[in-house]
């Protein structure tokens, strides 16, 4: 790709002929990019794989619970809470 790219930077080209062939070759790539689509939709994509479905350590360690959840526990407060304290900036 690299000797592609030197060898048209090496013609005379002018900025209306580089623009015409940037053009031409963005329209190719969108037509590719929609023709993939469609192909990927009709073998039943997205398709889940089980590597998809392992959670790393990181993101398993932001939901370890250490206690069960208090009987009374009040969720819209909780919720309400959450929300004061992560918009208390605009205050």
């Amino acid at each position: 790709m690299n000797n592609l790219l030197t060898l048209i930077q090496s013609m005379a080209l002018t900025t209306s002929n580089k623009e015409w062939l940037a053009d031409h070759l963005y329209e190719e790539v969108k037509a590719e990019k929609r023709q993939n689509a469609l192909q990927l939709h009709a073998n039943g994509w997205p398709k889940v794989r089980r590597e998809d479905m392992v959670i790393t350590p990181k993101v398993a360690s932001m939901f370890q619970v250490t206690e069960p959840l208090r009987e009374d526990f009040d969720e819209k407060k909780a919720y309400g809470q959450y929300l004061y304290e992560k918009y208390a900036f605009l205050r």
